[in-house]
């Protein structure tokens, strides 16, 4: 699958754009990568992979069942300087959307040997330490690796170096919201 995911990048490298915030907005104060969202025949089977672990994961992680929605899923592409400061994943660009992020999923691939270094997810503690410090576990983004997460929890990107500025020795990530659906 990553070779696949590599050599789709690749072919689809100049479609990727500026990634946007809330609204639609680009901030590269805020947010500095590119993204697709377009995964051409690559969506059943991504799809697929992301809906084989979301029982076990809501489960594991002790949240509410989702009633899942179609799955938002977005390519992202971390080359040298990129990074996402410190966000939560609820917001949505739709102001009447008839669903919610509930479940964060970001699944990490990259060229070997890697040609970037940086980019962990930094996930924050919900509530500080006693000693009133903030709280944060950074995970490196290892490659063929699934993090999953509530959406309402803090976290950020760290900076990626990526010397050789090529497109294909960039941080990849595939971001995934599982999105709670109201009832109608």
């Amino acid at each position: 699958m990553v070779e696949r995911l590599l050599a789709y990048a690749a072919r689809r490298e100049n479609d990727f754009v500026s990634t946007r915030i809330s609204k639609g907005r680009v901030n590269e104060t805020i947010r500095l990568s590119r993204m697709l969202r377009d995964f051409g025949d690559l969506r059943p089977e991504i799809e697929a992979r992301f809906l084989g672990v979301v029982e076990w994961a809501i489960r594991d992680l002790g949240l509410s069942a989702v009633n899942l929605a179609p799955l938002e899923l977005e390519l992202v592409a971390h080359g040298d300087g990129a990074f996402f400061s410190e966000h939560i994943d609820t917001a949505t660009d739709d102001p009447h959307a008839r669903s919610a992020r509930a479940l964060t999923g970001v699944y990490y691939f990259h060229r070997r040997p890697k040609g970037f270094s940086g980019g962990d997810l930094r996930l924050y503690a919900m509530a500080p330490a006693a000693d009133g410090e903030r709280r944060f576990v950074d995970l490196p983004p290892g490659p063929d690796t699934l993090l999953l997460f509530p959406s309402w929890a803090p976290h950020e990107v760290q900076r990626v170096s990526c010397p050789s500025g090529a497109f294909l020795d960039s941080r990849f990530a595939i971001n995934c919201w599982y999105r709670h659906q109201w009832a109608q």
